[in-house]
């Protein structure tokens, strides 16, 4: 019995990451990190990964943005955090929280501006609130 339930899991991970467009309990989830800091100033460096996906390394120039999709993990606790670089300042914090899709929303956007990172209400793309301090 215990075999043939390790068998089913085993399968169960491999179609959901070949099908990541198709999740099995809502709709594919999609973070933004959006560079909005000013001109000419050094660009943003960051490293965003979960306990199963490392994303990598990334450097974004003004205005440029990166974002990945994704489906939730099975057991309802994804996470997904980055850990920003600009000049000599720093900040690692949480992008994703599956306690954060209530009411659902599929999008999460985030602002790094010079004064600190930002994110939207919701579904609303255009209000955003700081939420984390450079350190």
């Amino acid at each position: 019995m215990n075999i043939a339930l390790l068998l089913f899991v085993i399968a169960f991970n491999i179609f959901q990451t070949s099908v990541a467009k198709y999740c099995w309990k809502d709709l594919p989830i999609t973070v933004f990190i959006l560079n909005n800091l000013p001109p000419n100033s050094p660009p943003l460096k960051l490293r965003c990964q979960s306990k199963d996906d490392d994303l990598g390394y990334h450097t974004l120039w003004p205005h440029q943005d990166f974002h990945w999709t994704f489906c939730q993990n099975i057991f309802g606790k994804t996470l997904f955090f980055c850990h920003l670089y600009w000049g000599s300042k720093q900040r690692a914090c949480d992008v994703f929280r599956t306690k954060w899709v209530n009411p659902p929303r599929f999008e999460f956007w985030w602002s790094v501006t010079s004064d600190g990172i930002y994110s939207n209400n919701y579904n609303d793309n255009r209000t955003y609130y700081k939420t984390y301090e450079w350190n």
